[in-house]
């Protein structure tokens, strides 16, 4: 049973020292990025899951998700693995982009970005920022 988007209501958290912006819309592209480092990093990305549960089990069919991070540990890892997790096993994966943004010379973030794309099959763009 698919569900109305209306009941998806856009999800804005502004960025803190310790954790990302967050955007998620099914109107616009969906954007996370900063650092996530979350002190309680069920509580803050818990609602964010959930509102992927949602998107995938309703009517909607493309969405852009924009993950643009300075850094992120290990705990905020899981929880951005499990989002696209979500989004992979979706019967309108192919209606799903990732973008994966990274600074020109962070190695490791382009890395991570690759792990995450070697773990799904949902459409993944690599996006490298240039330093000012």
């Amino acid at each position: 049973m698919t569900k109305n988007l209306s009941s998806l209501n856009p999800l804005r958290i502004s960025a803190t020292g310790e954790t990302p912006e967050v955007c998620l819309s099914t109107n616009e592209v969906s954007i996370l990025s900063g650092r996530s480092l979350p002190e309680n990093a069920f509580g803050f990305y818990e609602p964010l899951v959930d509102w992927i549960r949602k998107l995938v089990s309703s009517d909607h069919k493309e969405f852009v998700l924009i993950l643009s991070f300075d850094y992120f540990n290990s705990s905020s890892g899981r929880y951005i693995y499990e989002m696209l997790h979500l989004m992979d096993k979706s019967v309108k994966k192919n209606h799903y982009t990732v973008i994966w943004k990274y600074e020109a010379d962070d190695d490791l973030m382009f890395e991570r970005g690759e792990a995450f794309q070697s773990m799904c099959s949902i459409p993944f763009s690599f996006v490298e920022i240039k330093k000012d």
